[in-house]
């Protein structure tokens, strides 16, 4: 009994404490939430965030939230999309919702995640920033997003030699020497395979895996395999590649093929039954504000959908390069059909 009063004064001395301290809801003269919400929020004291994007990354994205918010502890876990739509899946039917909010790469899996009630309604302060391509109003947004471009070795191959389109990777010289991933990673690589066929039809699929492609895991894999000269080429997002090349001064150059390059929405959402609910939406509702996506932009090279932030140095705007995407739709009703394409082309992957 006493531990049980001494566990709820405990409480209320932190709420109290909180209440005092609660820093403010406007971060970089945007309002990203009430007062109230702030200060449950920081009586939480922690968010838990799943996210298909790279730890690292996000463990530097998430350093000025963490500096207006002190009060809240923010937890990173990250893994490709398929293997977090698993482990949400598992929590959810054990009753055990560990996190608290997630960015995946796959509409469609997103779109599961609803239809199961597994998402809570979510209407964010930015709203109006975000283009209706960008967002499924009232569940998620896209709080980042990624090209899928070609790249290669600037010690290996020249830039004559390199390949100038789609086309191009098709040429027999790179038979052995491409690598990137399957299909199975998550809604990135979807997209980037529905753009090959789309734009292509399935004869080019057939013939890039006749190239004996190397599928990796993660695109981070194949980036790396380039920059180590272990490939000549490789098919990745723009995500991976822009910190090796930029950070660490890999020596690896991006292709924006005149065709145009897939681009994919990377919806952020609130996770129902969360353990810290209004400390992931604080956090969600920072993350897509000008000062979150600013962040993002300058740690990964990514594109913001928003029109006031700008592109990271030495990428070009999203326009010049021709951003394609099949749309919503299209995703939902192709998705299951094109796994299975590839399956029978690449061999099961």
């Amino acid at each position: 009994m006493i531990r049980g009063v001494a566990a709820c004064f405990a409480a209320l001395l932190a709420c109290a404490t909180a209440g005092a301290q609660t820093p403010s809801p406007v971060v970089g003269g945007e309002t990203i939430g009430t007062p109230d919400l702030v200060q449950a929020a920081c009586a939480e004291g922690q968010v838990v965030y799943y996210t298909a994007q790279s730890d690292q990354d996000e463990r530097t994205i998430v350093k000025p939230f963490q500096q207006h918010f002190p009060c809240i502890t923010v937890s990173v876990i990250s893994a490709v999309t398929g293997r977090l739509y698993e482990r949400l899946q598992t929590e959810f039917t054990a009753g055990k919702v560990q996190g608290d909010l997630a960015i995946l790469t796959d509409e469609v899996l997103v779109q599961r995640l609803i239809d199961q009630k597994r998402l809570r309604p979510w209407t964010a302060p930015e709203d109006a920033a975000y283009p209706a391509d960008s967002k499924l109003p009232g569940w998620w947004y896209a709080g980042s997003g990624s090209l899928m471009i070609p790249i290669y070795n600037t010690d290996t191959v020249g830039k004559t030699d390199a390949p100038k389109s789609w086309q191009d990777l098709l040429d027999p010289k790179w038979k052995g020497k491409i690598a990137t991933s399957p299909i199975t990673i998550g809604g990135t690589a979807w997209v980037q395979y529905d753009f090959m066929q789309q734009k292509f039809g399935r004869d080019y699929l057939v013939k890039l895996a006749a190239q004996q492609p190397k599928l990796l895991s993660a695109y981070n894999l194949a980036v790396l395999a380039v920059a180590r000269g272990e490939q000549a080429i490789a098919v990745v997002s723009a995500l991976n590649e822009y910190p090796v090349r930029v950070d660490q001064g890999a020596p690896i150059a991006p292709l924006y093929p005149a065709e145009g390059s897939p681009y994919t929405n990377y919806p952020m959402m609130l996770l129902a039954d969360s353990p810290h609910p209004h400390a992931g939406e604080l956090f969600a509702n920072w993350y897509l504000s000008r000062e979150g996506q600013a962040m993002l932009v300058k740690t990964r090279g990514a594109y913001s959908v928003r029109s006031d932030v700008a592109p990271a140095p030495g990428n070009p705007p999203l326009a010049q390069v021709h951003p394609w995407n099949p749309g919503r739709a299209a995703i939902q009703k192709e998705h299951d059909a094109l796994i299975g394409e590839f399956s029978s082309i690449f061999g099961g992957h």
